[in-house]
């Protein structure tokens, strides 16, 4: 794990970053070679459009990411594809427990859904100002 961002530590905010960094290295990925273009041509929409509804805690799920990922020429599920290891853990699905209310306070250190949408919504957060 590379330098940690300024002001920030590995509790569970640093831990969701590097989720979102990686999310995002993987999207920028597949989108790029899903579309034939290079990853620095990739825009926002482009990811956003991956990421699905922002008002949904568990987006497109699974699906698309993993369609985008064979047509990349990776199988989700291989034990030695180092992408396909990154998207295993970032897959880890922090589905809250029945009857737990549909809102999480954002102080919380309660993790609700994929790694790789809870990470990819902190890492493109607006206090981030990230462009592409």
């Amino acid at each position: 794990m590379g330098p940690l961002w300024e002001g920030r530590g590995t509790n569970v905010d640093g831990v969701l970053l590097a989720d979102g960094a990686a999310a995002l290295t993987i999207a920028l990925y597949v989108i790029a070679k899903t579309e034939g273009i290079s990853p620095e041509q990739v825009t926002r929409a482009q990811v956003d459009e991956l990421r699905g509804d922002p008002g949904s805690r568990f987006s497109k799920g699974e699906e698309e990411w993993e369609r985008r990922l064979r047509a990349a020429g990776h199988d989700p599920d291989a034990p030695d594809d180092p992408v396909a290891i990154q998207w295993q853990r970032l897959r880890v699905d922090h589905r809250p427990p029945d009857g737990a209310p549909d809102e999480v306070w954002e102080d919380t250190f309660t993790r609700w859904g994929p790694g790789f949408i809870q990470g990819l919504d902190r890492a493109l957060a607006p206090m981030w100002s990230l462009s592409f």
